[in-house]
């Protein structure tokens, strides 16, 4: 993935932002091009509600090296239930 204008490579992560937490927590990252399955940890799949939040952020090539989203969100929305 590129960012446009950027002229360098950036790696797309997902993020479940769970409520009553401040802190996002990675889903992993997304390969460019691959159709996208989200693993949920177990310990998160009993957390997932209505107000939780997934987003897609830009990190550097690899993934953040803090653990935590450290680029731009370029893509957010609440859970809903199909």
């Amino acid at each position: 993935m590129r960012t446009s204008g950027s002229g360098s490579a950036r790696a797309a992560r997902a993020n479940a932002m769970l409520d009553g937490e401040t802190r996002p927590r990675s889903l992993g990252l997304i390969q460019p091009g691959q159709p996208i399955k989200l693993e949920i940890p177990p310990d998160l799949a009993g957390r997932l509600t209505p107000d939780a939040t997934l987003a897609v952020s830009l990190e550097p090539p690899g993934g953040s090296p803090t653990g935590q989203p450290t680029g731009p969100v370029i893509a957010a929305g609440k859970l809903t239930s199909l």
